[in-house]
């Protein structure tokens, strides 16, 4: 054999393997590449799945960093609103803490609290218990008690005569037959018409030469009378909206009129107001009994008072953005030298310059009332309310004397100066409020002019709240100027027994 022969087999057969494994390693290099193609083509899928995830995250981080500065701000307005709250419904020197957890709620027989704010339970609760004691007397008039019906005019303004035309027997016409009456029944209706007169004005040239002209208003047209003092009418007294008024004045004569003119209207009238406004405060300042109080109003955006000072002939109500001293100067800047002045405690009326006072013990009551349902054990704030309802009663009866208006005096000296720290704090704070007026207690019983409660301001402001909840806020202060004034000349007219569409249309006529 040939060893180079068989040396060149074995190089080919090496050659063929290398050859093979060469093959083998380009089929590996290829599916290496392919696969390292998937991972690079999944890594980007990944890495821009990524970019969107935390485009997403640094999304939602904006939006919870909005909600939580949101959050924040509610918390900050509705702590607000809460501290407003109670501001608005305590009185300077009265207990107005809230309740709360083991504590009664607190409602308008029991507290300051206007019965609109009441709950649905309070409601209910007062519809079937009231402070007042029962009399024993059946509900409905009482005999002798003078009623009033619908009566007849001596001279109608129209007459319909009823005759019969025809037999109801034999169907013959009744006609030039005589006829006499045998009743007459009176209907007395409205006429919604709106009636326009056409003022001419003519003039003359007198022999001399002189032209002589009648004084005639430099206007086209416009309203009468009668039509503003219902516009003033039914916003001021019936606190109808602007719009509401224009659809009703439209809807009952057929002719548009619009909140623009409503608005022109009102602005005019309280103008022409002024002098019986200023009359009004003017025999205020010298009356020697006089009421007063003050609620909250919004004028725009802002929180604006209403006060009253009233007597039982007069009213008079203006607005102020204070409730203090300030706005009681403004207008009695030498305060009420005559007066005793019926009030609830806020501070700022005994700041005034009066001759004395009387706290309104009808928010007494209620507070103490208040502390009976706070604790129903304990027996102090009943001896208070049995105090002062005998007070009541001997003003009622007219059986007072010296010597009892003492001893009632003595009877609440001591009952204040019980200690009450073992009760609830909500005690003490009433008995501390109540030390401070305590000479302004029993002013009633030496006076029989001066009244034992402040009704009669509470009723004269209650009208302010039944617009504002009609019609809202007042837009500026001049329409809540013109309303406090109209509102005082139709009161002080209702007071002396006269018409408040006949007061306002005085003012119209001026």
């Amino acid at each position: 054999m040939n060893p180079h022969l068989d040396i060149l087999r074995i190089m080919l057969k090496f050659a063929d393997e290398m050859a093979k494994q060469c093959t083998d390693m380009d089929d590996a290099l290829r599916l290496i590449n392919q696969r390292l193609r998937k991972l690079e083509k999944s890594d980007s899928e990944k890495t821009e799945e990524i970019g969107r995830l935390n485009r997403i995250i640094t999304r939602k981080d904006k939006e919870i960093h909005s909600l939580k500065a949101e959050l924040a701000t509610t918390r900050k307005e509705l702590s607000e609103a809460k501290a407003r709250i109670t501001e608005l419904e305590g009185d300077d020197g009265e207990d107005g803490s809230s309740y709360g957890p083991g504590k009664p709620e607190k409602n308008s027989s029991n507290s300051s609290v206007p019965p609109s704010q009441e709950s649905i339970a309070a409601r209910e609760k007062r519809r079937t218990r009231s402070l007042r004691k029962p009399s024993g007397k059946p509900s409905g008039g009482q005999p002798g008690h003078k009623g009033s019906t619908l009566q007849t005019v001596g001279t109608p303004d129209r007459i319909v005569m009823h005759k019969p035309h025809y037999c109801k027997c034999c169907g013959r016409p009744l006609d030039g037959i005589g006829y006499r009456k045998i009743r007459k029944t009176q209907i007395m209706d409205i006429r919604f018409v709106m009636e326009t007169t056409e003022d001419q004005y003519y003039e003359k040239v007198c022999e001399c030469g002189a032209v002589n002209n009648c004084d005639a208003p430099n206007c086209r047209i416009k309203y009468g009378d009668n039509i503003r003092a219902l516009v003033t009418y039914l916003n001021v007294v019936q606190c109808i909206p602007f719009k509401r008024i224009a659809e009703l004045i439209s809807d009952l004569s057929g002719r548009r009129i619009s909140e623009g003119t409503v608005q022109n209207i009102l602005k005019k009238t309280g103008a022409k107001s002024d002098g019986a406004y200023e009359e009004i405060r003017q025999r205020i300042e010298r009356a020697p009994v006089v009421g007063a109080d003050e609620t909250g109003a919004a004028v725009g955006r802002q929180l604006h008072w209403n006060w009253i000072f009233q007597t039982d002939a007069l009213t008079y109500v203006y607005q102020m953005k204070s409730r203090g001293m300030e706005a009681i100067d403004s207008k009695f800047p030498k305060g009420l030298p005559n007066a005793t002045l019926v009030t609830d405690r806020h501070k700022s009326y005994f700041k005034m310059n009066v001759r004395d006072h009387q706290v309104c013990l009808a928010h007494l009551l209620r507070n103490a009332e208040y502390l009976n349902e706070l604790d129903t054990k304990q027996e102090w704030s009943r001896r208070f309310i049995q105090l002062i309802s005998h007070a009541i009663d001997l003003r009622r009866a007219g059986n007072i004397t010296k010597r009892k208006i003492k001893t009632l005096k003595t009877k609440m000296k001591k009952l204040l100066g019980e200690s009450l720290t073992h009760l609830n704090g909500e005690f003490e704070s009433f008995k501390k409020g109540i030390l401070k007026v305590e000479n302004y207690l029993f002013t009633f019983l030496t006076n029989p002019h001066v009244p034992y409660d402040n009704n009669a301001s509470e009723r004269g402001v209650r009208k302010i709240k039944i617009k504002q909840k009609v019609s809202g806020c007042f837009r500026t202060d001049g329409g809540a100027d013109d309303f406090a004034k109209l509102h005082s000349i139709a009161e002080t007219a209702m007071k002396n027994g006269n018409s408040k569409f006949n007061a306002i249309l005085a003012v119209v006529k001026q």
